[in-house]
């Protein structure tokens, strides 16, 4: 083990009780009043006015002079004041001047490249404000708010049209088109052939036969069968248009795609995002082991009409830091301390640090995060082991522990999207139970291609709860399968590390058996069930680039659950009655519970905690808490 102190023990210590914590802090509640307004503006009023002393040798005329000089004066003074008061009216009736200023952001560390269609770790401030997507989704609210498209249409159960927004231009002036979209979205699928995998969400266009430019500003897709969660996947970053002229010219090749007709196509990426990538509202003029920073881009298209989060006219900010902070203290740190405008999640054990504070509001919104624990396939093909690894893990402890503040067991769906997820705590936990005597008997009865007498835990570093979580992880397992000679550790490594070990495919197993990522402390949901949970369990998505549990693999009991769950994850999401859908995703649910199949949802916190300096105004917290926090136009920075 990392530390030699139980891990159960020093948490149970911590002092703080949630009845001790709510009666002393001040957190404001998401959409409630109590988000203050924040910074002041305190002028300091000088009165530099001076009468100079009269001469007692002034003849008349001076005196008269001087007499009609002053209510010149005062008159002149008069107007003036009356026009400050009418400026001032003026302002306060339109509101105050929201444009300028420069966002303070955080990561952990530099990304691993900027293609839209390979990652996503460390790089969506750089995607999300240098490029345009088709439109944002709020499951809170269930609204669209159009960018880049302006209109969508199902025609057919498999066809859908989309309306691209006109007049826009990528940053060197080639026009945003058909052709630029279809292309953007045709090469995902592509890209993840050729790279054995990317971070894309594959189910979000695995259903795709093509996407065709019908005319200058329409495109269409052509489906295989139908998909209910199609028009919420295009939301997402991964469908962000790029300039196919700037990948044809700076491109690196990353292999071949070979199409149904037998013809073999060359696949590339671009991951410096060279300029003219892309036709977002901000340029990128800073990229390094620092940071990033963006910059306002002048020639940015008009949102006519402004739509939901989007300003007509463009962002009001003018720029964004976004600061490499490997460690998660030093980030609290620099948030207490200004030098950040946000700072999420907030450890709940750590909030009476903020209270008190008027440069900084801490928002509570719903907790639909994810404490994942990913098994690796090819050691655990027996659906015997992964449920002794089930058995083997202290839920309630886990809570006690990691929780105090409140927990909740997770379903492989998320509580965000009650309308599909059906299953009580009660229901949960007749799976997640601790059960030592049960997985030492699952444990020997199960078979295994490769011996497994060390589980390793596999985790990236940067946040101090993830590894309190995989040490609490590696100190269950090794406590209920320890009597049968198993033993546990955990391995921590930085985060591009981390998730390049995880996708490494180049052999059937792993170098690690369970694959740790997510606190659970906070997150949200994009609103689609495959795209927020359900891709952690999918053969087709990170079953088959992270957990080696996947159509093809060589252990036929992976294999063969492989084909019954993309079965059924094809059932419902072609199936538009959502009481309907809600019954099959039930059913879908308990599969994966029953076989323990993929991942391994731990308990997650009951309500999580965001923190805002209180000059970032409209920042919208469900943004925050849904994935579309920075494409937000129109939060701005309070002057003071």
């Amino acid at each position: 083990m990392r530390d030699n102190e139980n891990y159960w023990q020093r948490l149970r210590r911590r002092p703080l009780t949630r009845r001790s914590f709510l009666v002393g802090s001040g957190v404001a509640a998401a959409g409630s009043a109590a988000i203050l307004a924040g910074c002041g503006d305190d002028d300091d009023d000088d009165d530099d006015a001076a009468a100079p002393a009269a001469t007692q040798a002034a003849a008349a005329t001076q005196a008269a002079a001087a007499a009609t000089e002053a209510a010149a004066e005062e008159q002149a003074a008069a107007a003036t004041e009356a026009a400050a008061a009418t400026q001032a009216a003026a302002q306060e009736e339109a509101g105050p001047d929201k444009h300028g200023g420069t966002l303070k952001l955080w990561k952990t560390e530099e990304d691993a490249g900027l293609d839209p269609g390979v990652f996503h770790l460390n790089n969506t401030e750089v995607i999300y404000s240098t490029m345009t997507q088709p439109y944002t989704y709020q499951p809170t609210k269930n609204v669209f708010a159009m960018d880049g498209m302006v209109g969508f249409e199902q025609v057919d159960p498999t066809t859908f049209v989309w309306s691209i927004r006109p007049g826009m231009k990528f940053h060197n002036g080639d026009p945003v088109d058909s052709e630029a979209v279809a292309f953007s979205f045709g090469r995902l699928e592509k890209l993840y052939r050729a790279l054995d995998g990317t971070h894309t969400t594959r189910t979000g266009f695995a259903f795709v036969d093509s996407f065709e430019p019908t005319d200058d500003l329409t495109v269409t897709e052509h489906w295989a069968r139908p998909n209910a969660d199609a028009p919420v996947y295009r939301a997402r970053h991964y469908y962000s248009f790029l300039n196919p002229r700037v990948v044809d010219e700076f491109g690196k090749f990353e292999g071949s795609y070979e199409h149904a007709d037998g013809t073999v196509e060359d696949v590339y990426s671009v991951q410096e995002l060279p300029h003219g990538s892309g036709s977002g509202p901000f340029t990128m003029v800073k990229r390094d082991a620092t940071g990033t920073r963006l910059e306002r881009w002048p020639d940015y298209h008009k949102h006519t009409p402004a739509d939901d989060g989007f300003v007509e006219d463009g962002p009001y900010i003018d720029t964004w830091e976004t600061r490499v902070i490997p460690d998660q203290t030093a980030a609290k740190a620099a948030f207490l301390a200004s030098d950040l405008d946000v700072f999420a999640p907030v450890d709940p054990l750590e909030l009476p640090e903020f209270d008190g504070l008027d440069h900084i509001n801490i928002v509570e919104l719903p907790a639909g995060g994810r404490s994942s624990q990913g098994m690796d396939g090819g050691k655990f093909h027996d659906k015997r082991a992964r449920q002794a690894l089930q058995k083997a893990f202290d839920y309630e402890g886990f809570i006690a522990a990691i929780r105090p503040l409140g927990g909740k067991y997770a379903a492989p769906i998320t509580d965000l999207l009650p309308a599909y997820q059906k299953l009580s705590q009660s229901d949960l936990q007749q799976w997640l139970r601790f059960d030592p005597a049960e997985a030492q008997a699952l444990w020997q009865a199960a078979d295994f291609v490769v011996p497994v007498d060390n589980i390793k835990v596999f985790m990236p570093t940067g946040s101090p709860l993830q590894h309190e979580i995989s040490d609490f992880m590696a100190q269950s397992l090794e406590k209920a399968l320890g009597p049968i000679g198993i033993t546990a550790e955990v391995e921590a490594v930085d985060g591009n590390s981390w998730a390049a070990r995880a996708v490494d495919r180049s052999t059937d197993i792993k170098d690690w058996e369970i694959l740790s990522y997510g606190d659970g402390a906070a997150g949200g949901t994009t609103g689609v069930p495959n795209d927020s949970s359900l891709i952690h369990y999918d053969p087709r998505a990170y079953g088959f680039n992270a957990f080696n549990h996947y159509l093809e693999s060589p252990r036929p009991e992976i294999a063969e659950g492989s084909a019954t769950i993309i079965d059924m994850l094809n059932a419902q999401e072609a199936e538009t009655d959502p009481e309907a859908r809600a019954v099959l995703l039930t059913e879908l649910q308990s599969w994966i519970l029953d076989n323990h199949w993929c991942n391994w949802g731990l308990p997650i916190s009951s309500v999580s905690y965001y923190g805002f300096s209180a000059r970032l105004q409209d920042q919208g917290v469900a943004d925050w808490l849904n994935f579309y926090d920075r494409r937000r136009e129109s939060m701005w920075l309070q002057k003071g």
